[in-house]
């Protein structure tokens, strides 16, 4: 029974740069989309995301229509790739150094990120976290529809799906580490018992001075 957990955001945590951007971006360069609209559409999104105004249904509608064809077993092997030529090169060594921590104290650590499931739980596997929470989308046919499933794991969603997980695990753990760069995830930061930020925007810079959580800069090469 473990009496600490240890919660990291994805994006700009534990990477350097947003998956969900990344991977339409990699679609693009593939060849697999080829209508600019996307790009653009995720241009937006980061832009309202940053700004705390972001339409996530919305946004998963339109961005998800450019699959909503493919069979998931494809989506995966395109992941594969994706996860290896693109995301690798931008994880985080003081990232893994952290992670590694936890796993020798045996402490569980769950990736929790605001960017569609299939994506993140390919992205966590490779670093050997087992534990993934994204948006979930429903599926029709062997196909991702644009419509979100459950809960989504955005702003207050995340709290919400990790009290639902940690029901679900028995467990009731003492001490809740979390691990974020983006002021969205306020709600989990009140949630949890130690907060780091990760090259926080501005918005958590702030929120962090005020609260006293500790502010790490995490770079992808040591000086």
């Amino acid at each position: 029974m473990s009496q600490q957990i240890a919660v990291f955001d994805l994006d700009e945590t534990l990477i350097c740069g947003d998956s969900s951007q990344l991977w339409t971006n990699y679609l693009w360069e593939q060849g697999i989309i080829t209508d600019p609209r996307f790009i653009e559409a995720d241009q937006k999104m980061m832009a309202d995301y940053s700004a705390g105004k972001l339409d996530m249904q919305e946004y998963l509608a339109f961005s998800l229509q450019a699959l909503s064809q493919t069979p998931h077993e494809q989506i995966d092997i395109w992941l594969t790739d994706f996860v290896e030529t693109k995301i690798k090169p931008l994880f985080y060594p003081a990232a893994e150094k952290q992670l590694a921590l936890y796993r020798q104290q045996n402490i569980p650590i769950i990736i929790i990120s605001a960017t569609v499931s299939f994506v993140v739980k390919k992205i966590s596997a490779a670093f050997g976290v087992q534990t993934a929470m994204g948006i979930d989308m429903e599926m029709k046919d062997g196909c991702y529809t644009g419509n979100i499933q459950g809960t989504p794991t955005f702003r207050e969603g995340k709290v919400a799906r990790l009290q639902q997980w940690l029901e679900e695990q028995n467990l009731s753990p003492q001490h809740i580490s979390f691990y974020t760069d983006s002021m969205n995830d306020f709600p989990m930061c009140l949630f949890a018992d130690e907060v780091f930020t990760i090259n926080a925007d501005k918005k958590l810079q702030a929120e962090a001075e005020i609260q006293g959580w500790k502010q790490l800069n995490w770079e992808l090469y040591s000086r």
